[in-house]
């Protein structure tokens, strides 16, 4: 199914950070996670298959997009596990109720920075925050000029790591593959 989306055009979580994610569900045992950015289901049929106990709710815009990741979720007998939010992460983050032991960010590269204090507030101590893209294709953490039309993602995601990597309450690893992925614990 990943090569299919891939071939379509569509984004899918690289390879290794496919692997990294899913090596991190499997070691975690979250039973409750949160996808930003659900687009066909795939990484929310891969976690919840890696955590038999977990619940997860999802975030998308595209109705279309909503319709196959249902789909794929029955295929794989996954529909009463999983709920999606249909509308703008802007404007759902942060009206969340509840808490998640897990939040995988793979949507609009520009926001997380906006997203963050949201998605801390539920994410339970003890929980992780992966975020997918952070290095933005190697314009972030390096003196690499990005095009203009990319100046607000890359100060978005600059903004966003600093904020990970300096606030006391979490420990955050930067992964430097594919296009970056950071890895954050809540620990306080």
């Amino acid at each position: 199914m990943r090569k299919l989306a891939s071939a379509d055009g569509e984004p899918i979580l690289r390879e290794k950070s496919f692997e990294i994610l899913l090596d991190l569900i499997e070691k975690k045992q979250p039973k409750s996670i949160l996808e930003i950015g659900v687009n066909r289901g795939l990484s929310g049929i891969a976690m919840l298959l890696k955590s038999k106990n977990a619940k997860l709710s999802g975030i998308e815009i595209d109705e279309e997009k909503i319709k196959l990741a249902k789909e794929n979720y029955k295929e794989f007998d996954l529909l009463d596990r999983a709920k999606i939010f249909q509308g703008d992460a802007s404007e759902i983050i942060p009206i969340l109720t509840g808490t998640y032991d897990f939040i995988f960010l793979d949507g609009p590269k520009g926001h997380y920075y906006e997203y963050l204090p949201h998605l801390l507030a539920v994410l339970n101590v003890g929980g992780v925050l992966f975020a997918d893209n952070v290095l933005f294709r190697g314009y972030v953490g390096e003196d690499k000029q990005a095009p203009k039309r990319h100046n607000t993602i890359k100060h978005s995601m600059e903004n966003f790591i600093n904020a990970i990597t300096t606030d006391k309450t979490l420990k955050t690893q930067i992964i430097d593959i594919e296009d970056g992925i950071s890895i954050t614990e809540k620990i306080l």
